[in-house]
């Protein structure tokens, strides 16, 4: 009877981790299915608009413009969460940095330049 038993255990718990893999495979197939900005050359030009969908949210890269020059902030640690005092990825921060930030742009020297923004 205990054969039986541990046989019939084994299968529920079969049946058990056959129906997670599978529910586990459905979300991640609904998450590749956010709209994805175009990948990007160097040296690119963007719009502001184009930058907008560069705001570091749902695995998307973080991208900011400052003085006309487009940086990929996604690996940069002060940029975590996709925000760096109040503001966010995907926008132009240069007012930001010229009137409220105490280090200015020299701080960008960690990030990568990725374009321009469009004039």
């Amino acid at each position: 009877m205990k054969r039986k038993t541990n046989t019939i255990f084994f299968i529920l718990l079969g049946l058990t981790m056959f129906a997670l893999v599978f529910s586990g495979c459905e979300a991640a197939e609904e998450e590749v299915a956010v709209d994805e900005p175009e990948e990007v050359d160097e040296g690119q030009v963007f719009t502001i608009e184009e930058i907008a969908q560069y705001d570091g949210q749902d695995g998307r890269p973080a991208y900011i413009v400052v003085d006309g020059v487009v940086y990929d902030v996604t690996d940069v640690p002060q940029w975590s969460g996709a925000e760096h005092f109040g503001f966010e990825a995907g926008t132009d921060v240069t007012e930001a940095l010229t009137d409220a930030a105490p280090h200015g742009a020299g701080q960008l020297d960690s990030a990568e330049i990725v374009g321009t923004l469009a004039e």
